[in-house]
């Protein structure tokens, strides 16, 4: 009998050893499907530090001098080639090129895509030194210039109007107006006190416009009915502001100068009413920023090597100033700032604009300011 209740001890405690192994070989194995969501996460990056798991790379896939990139619905990448003078799309690769619009009178200084990109608004330089808007229908291959009154274009939500400054040629003022993209059935929203930048409100008929940013001067942002109505303060008495709207249309992205005439640029965040201002604690400018489709995610550029004497962001525009960026992503929510490439893999100094993410969101693309070269971060 005690033989028998020996065996049974020893059984057992082989059984509970057995059971220990396999808990703590296979439950916890971060390759088993059935483990939380949470222990993979945080056995693949501690949330505590800034730095992802691997490192990306850049690339810049398409071997031409570009202006004004952007990403079309299909996926391609529009852009203007600025070695062949001519609009041109190709797949985010750089390849299956082909020609959209060529022989423009002028080389593109500034290029505003519709939202599907099946037109665009072209500020041309031409031979006799001159600049003048025009309006590019990619469908028709036609192309229409604009009066030389009208400054300041961009897009309504739908792509079927134009927002612009209209600047009276005998007395210097200015107004906020809307027509169409070829400049016909215009009508005056609201008057401007200021050389102003303009952007459509998303998700929105809205319209929101602030004084072009200087250091030295308190830059005042407001939003308007496309009627003309309900004109109000939406955040004033930051200096050389500058702002970028969230794809939702529920928060903005601010950058202003820390001080009057101050040589560091912070950005914060603020809800559609101008309130909640939150600071981000990040120095960059929005220019060097995109928001993700959902608008919880921040992609940016920090930028580094900038003087100490400089006046931001007076001088990054107005001089040959050149910055060594490095990039990073924010969430909106937590906070949370993560690196996108690690330094070692940063071979050369970019100083990076005009940021758009690929269809997918899963390609981070920039425009190098210096070279007019077109990069690509793969997240």
């Amino acid at each position: 009998m005690k033989k028998v209740f020996y065996f049974s001890v020893s059984l057992l405690l082989l059984m509970l050893i057995f059971l220990g192994a396999y808990n703590f070989a296979f439950k916890n194995n971060v390759n088993n499907p059935t483990v939380p969501a949470k222990i993979v996460v945080e056995t693949q990056e501690n949330p505590l530090t800034n730095d992802p798991p691997a490192s990306s790379s850049i690339v810049s896939p398409i071997n031409e001098s570009i202006l004004g990139a952007g990403v079309a619905p299909d996926g391609a990448i529009v852009y203007y080639s600025l070695d062949d003078r001519s609009l041109k799309k190709a797949s985010p690769e750089g390849k299956d090129k082909s020609i959209l619009l060529s022989n423009l009178p002028g080389t593109p200084v500034q290029i505003v895509w519709s939202p599907k990109k099946d037109k665009a608004l072209l500020f041309l330089k031409q031979e006799s030194g001159g600049v003048l808007w025009h309006f590019a229908d990619l469908t028709t291959k036609t192309l229409v210039p604009l009066k030389p009154e009208m400054s300041r274009m961009v897009w309504n939500n739908l792509g079927d109007k134009i927002f612009y400054q209209y600047t009276d040629p005998t007395n210097g003022s200015r107004t906020l107006d809307v027509a169409n993209p070829d400049g016909t059935d215009w009508k005056s929203i609201t008057t401007l006190k200021n050389d102003s930048f303009i952007s459509a409100i998303p998700k929105s008929t809205a319209i929101s416009f602030w004084n072009k940013p200087n250091a030295l001067e308190k830059t005042s942002f407001e939003s308007v009915s496309l009627t003309g109505e309900n004109r109000k303060i939406l955040l004033a008495e930051k200096y050389g502001a500058d702002y970028l709207w969230s794809p939702n249309g529920e928060q903005v992205l601010v950058s202003n100068s820390a001080e009057k005439g101050g040589n560091m640029i912070l950005l914060s965040q603020m809800n559609s009413s101008g309130g909640e201002l939150q600071s981000l604690s990040i120095p960059t400018l929005v220019s060097k920023a995109v928001w993700s489709k959902d608008s919880n995610i921040l992609y940016y550029a920090l930028p580094g090597s900038i003087p100490e004497n400089s006046m931001l962001p007076n001088d990054y525009f107005e001089k040959p100033l050149a910055t060594k960026d490095t990039f990073w992503k924010v969430d909106i929510a937590t906070g949370k700032q993560t690196r996108l490439v690690d330094l070692k893999d940063i071979t050369a100094n970019l100083d990076s604009t005009d940021f758009f993410l690929s269809q997918n969101e899963d390609s981070l693309f920039f425009t190098e300011r210096m070279t007019h070269r077109l990069y690509r971060i793969d997240l």
